[in-house]
Parts: structure tokens; sequence; C-alpha cells
């Protein structure tokens, strides 16, 4: 095999290894992505007073879904 064809395939090698890199990266985003997106969906889903507790083996959620506290600033005013 020559030099430079030994160079092709190294070279070659690499772009496919960093391909696969950024491909799984990707995927991750994506994943993490859809799984808040879903979180949130049922958080707004559920009635003031509610409580949403999700646990999986990377994460735990405990949401507490209700009215402001009288008193506290409101984002509106």
């Amino acid at each position: 095999m020559t030099t430079t064809a030994a160079a092709g395939l190294a070279a070659g090698g690499y772009i496919l290894r960093l391909g696969h890199r950024w491909f799984r990266f990707r995927a991750q985003i994506k994943r993490a992505e859809l799984a808040q997106r879903g979180l949130s969906e049922r958080a707004r889903s559920l009635p003031p007073g509610s409580r949403l507790i999700e646990k999986t083996a990377h994460h735990d959620v405990d949401i507490l879904i209700g009215l402001p506290a009288v008193g506290a600033p409101r984002g509106d005013a």
C-alpha cells in the first residue's frame, strides 16, 4: 500500500469518526429536547394544585402547579 493511499484511508476514517460523533451528539440533544417538551406539555395540562413527579435514571423532577403566592409580583404588571 502506498503512503498516499494509507493517508487517504486514515483521513477518511477520521472524517467518518467525526461524523459519527456529531450524529450521536445531535441525537442526544434531540432526545433531551423531546423529553423537556413532553414534560412542559404535561405540566401545562394540569389544573392548579396538581403535582407532577417524574423520576428517571438521569433526573428527578417535582413540579407543583399552582397560583402565585399572595403578594408576589406578577409578570403582567
